[in-house]
C-alpha cells in the first residue's frame, strides 16, 4: 500500500501533467477529474488555470466531475463544489450565463447533462495573446515545464500548434535531452545512496523517463521528416550542416584511431557511418531554403504600398 506521502506525490504528479495539458490548450477541450481530491484540485487550478492561457481565441474548458450510477464511483460526491472552491481561490467567479466570449474570462458554471448523465463544470479561462507574456506566478508552468511534464498526446498537440518551425522543435528536443540528463544524474545519486534535495526529490517523483524518451523519439523523427522535406530556413540549414560537420570530424578521428589500433571491423563500420554522414551533408547542402512569411505579412505589404503612394504624392 502507498504511504500518505507517496499518495500526495502521485496526486501532485497527476495534477501537474493535467495542468500542462490545460496550458497547452488552443481551443475548447474536455478533461476528466476522476480521482481528484481537494489538494489535487487546488494544485491543478493554480498551475493550469491560475495564469492566462496563450491562445488566439476564447475557449471553454469542460471538466467532467460526476455522473450517474455507471460512473459515480469514480468521482467524489462533492467534487463539483470542491472544484468550484478551488476556482474561486484563483479569482474565478461563478456565472450561470457565461459563454465562450472574451468578456467571460475568469468565469465558470455548473451543468448536469441529463442526456449523458454526467456532471460538468465549464471554465472560461483568462486568455493572453500567443506572443505576449501570459503573466507570472510561483505556480506558472514555463514552456520548458510544459515540454517536460506533458504526456505524449498533449505533447504532440503542443508541438503541432505551438512549434511550427524546425528551430523551435529543435529547442524543444534540447529541453528533453537536458531533462533526461538531469534525471540520470539524480538516479546516479540514488544509486550511490546520496541524499536528494527537496527540489531533486520533487523532480524525480514528477518525471517519467519512458515518457521523456517517447517524446524525444517522436520529436527526433519529426525533425528528420522536416529535413527530408526541405522545410529549413537558411539559418536552420546552416545549423544542421554545422552539426553534421562536427559529427564527421568526430567519426574521422574514430576511423584514424581504429586504423592505428588495427581493428579492421570497427574501422569498416566507422567508414560506412562516415559515408552516410557525407551523403546526408550533401543532401542537406543541396536543399533550397524556405522563407517563413512574417505574421500579418499581407497586411504589412498593403500598408507599405499605401505609404509608398503617399510618399510619391509628397514628392
Amino acid at each position: 500500500l502507498c504511504s500518505g506521502r507517496e499518495r500526495r506525490r502521485m496526486s501532485e504528479d497527476k495534477a501537474k501533467k493535467l495542468a500542462a495539458e490545460i496550458q497547452a490548450s488552443s481551443s475548447s477541450e474536455t478533461f476528466d477529474l476522476a480521482g481528484y481530491g481537494p489538494e489535487g484540485l487546488a494544485q491543478l487550478v493554480k498551475a493550469g488555470l491560475g495564469t492566462p492561457i496563450r491562445s488566439a481565441e476564447m475557449m471553454r474548458l469542460t471538466f467532467v466531475c460526476g455522473g450517474g450510477k455507471k460512473v459515480r464511483q469514480k468521482y467524489a460526491d462533492n467534487l463539483p463544489s470542491l472544484f468550484g472552491d478551488a476556482l474561486k481561490s484563483s479569482g474565478f467567479v461563478e456565472d450561470r450565463g457565461a459563454a465562450a466570449s472574451l468578456d467571460c474570462q475568469g468565469r465558470y458554471k455548473f451543468q448536469h447533462d441529463t442526456d449523458k448523465d454526467l456532471k460538468f463544470v465549464h471554465v472560461f479561462p483568462r486568455i493572453a495573446p500567443p506572443d505576449t507574456p501570459g503573466g507570472e506566478g510561483d505556480a506558472a508552468l514555463s514552456p520548458a515545464d510544459l515540454v517536460i511534464f506533458a504526456d505524449l498526446p498533449a505533447f504532440r498537440t503542443m508541438v503541432a500548434k505551438k512549434t511550427p518551425s524546425f528551430s523551435q522543435r529543435r529547442r524543444a528536443l534540447d529541453v528533453l535531452k537536458a531533462a533526461k540528463a538531469r534525471l540520470a544524474a539524480i538516479e546516479a545519486k540514488l544509486a550511490e545512496l546520496q541524499p536528494l534535495s527537496e527540489e531533486e526529490q520533487s523532480y524525480y517523483d514528477s518525471s517519467d523517463a519512458d515518457g521523456l524518451q517517447a517524446k524525444q523519439d517522436f520529436l527526433q523523427a519529426l525533425l528528420e521528416e522536416m529535413i527530408a522535406a526541405g522545410q529549413l530556413t537558411k539559418p536552420e540549414q546552416s545549423a544542421v550542416l554545422e552539426q553534421l560537420q562536427q559529427k564527421l570530424e568526430a567519426v574521422e578521428a574514430q576511423v584514424a584511431a581504429a586504423a592505428a589500433a588495427g581493428s579492421s571491423k570497427k574501422e569498416a563500420k566507422l567508414r560506412e557511418a562516415r559515408e552516410k554522414l557525407e551523403a546526408r551533408r550533401a543532401a542537406v547542402s543541396a536543399l533550397k531554403p524556405i522563407a517563413n512569411r512574417p505574421k500579418f505579412a499581407s497586411e504589412i505589404g498593403a500598408v507599405q504600398k499605401r505609404l509608398a503612394a503617399l510618399d510619391a504624392l509628397e514628392r
